[in-house]
């Protein structure tokens, strides 16, 4: 995938745009930083750099994506629910939720979800930006915190199956957004990672992003490290594109 990037940067998108963190394993640093645009993030980390990113890549135009019904799965009750549905194609560029939820409809037979169309101008953001990128090597990996934290919190049952090494799906029961949900998040990150967090969280700007966004953005890291050293799970089994050449699938 990556050629053996040095860099990888896990990526959560925050109140004041994208909060992002940095590991260079090379120099053994991690960086964190409020990035205003995608574009800016790019820059910030030049290819070679690895990039996971919590935001949908790739969009169906008449259906739903198959990373994203069997990330549910994986996930199990209660986490499946953070898992939402995007939107397809055609809803880019919508002028209002009315409008975005018609042209959902039109395409799939269902309107699409307040926290879809919330964070609808970062999907189109990435989207397309991601267009004007080579597609190989691919630098820039769809990622879902939850099932970072599920990796982390299941050990290997010592069957071998591939990449996926045995390893059991369940996703963790403490909501993200509780003291609870925090510390065990928190508790199942490698031990440099859980020092960094602590440095981002007492530098932390309310105004520009959350504690939680924090938190999600070094799960992404994570795993884009496991993409860096190709080693990362793919959710789907088969290869999806959609109409701009944009793989539609999700690692961790």
């Amino acid at each position: 995938m990556s050629d053996g990037a040095q860099v990888a940067v896990g990526v959560d998108g925050c109140k004041g745009g994208w909060f992002a963190v940095k590991r260079d394993r090379a120099s053994d640093t991690i960086e964190v930083a409020v990035l205003a645009t995608f574009a800016q993030l790019l820059d910030w980390a030049p290819a070679p750099a690895v990039i996971g990113i919590d935001m949908p890549i790739g969009l169906a135009t008449a259906a739903s994506r198959d990373c994203d019904t069997e990330a549910r799965k994986r996930l199990g009750w209660p986490r499946a629910t953070s898992v939402f549905s995007p939107p397809v194609r055609a809803v880019l560029g919508a002028s209002s939720y009315e409008d975005a939820c018609a042209r959902n409809r039109a395409a799939v037979g269902r309107a699409m979800s307040k926290q879809a169309f919330n964070i609808l101008p970062k999907i189109s953001e990435v989207d397309a930006v991601l267009q004007t990128l080579p597609k190989h090597p691919q630098r820039v990996f769809e990622v879902h915190p939850e099932l970072a934290f599920m990796a982390l919190a299941q050990p290997r049952s010592g069957a071998s199956d591939g990449k996926r090494g045995g390893l059991q799906s369940k996703g963790l029961i403490e909501p993200k957004r509780t003291a609870a949900g925090h510390a065990r998040r928190l508790a199942l990150m490698p031990a440099d990672y859980r020092i960094a967090v602590d440095r981002a969280l007492a530098h932390l700007q309310r105004a520009q992003c959350a504690a939680d966004d924090v938190l999600d953005a070094f799960a992404v890291l994570w795993s884009a490290e496991r993409c860096a050293r190709d080693e990362a799970i793919a959710i789907a089994t088969t290869r999806e594109i959609d109409a701009v050449g944009l793989e539609m699938n999700i690692r961790y």
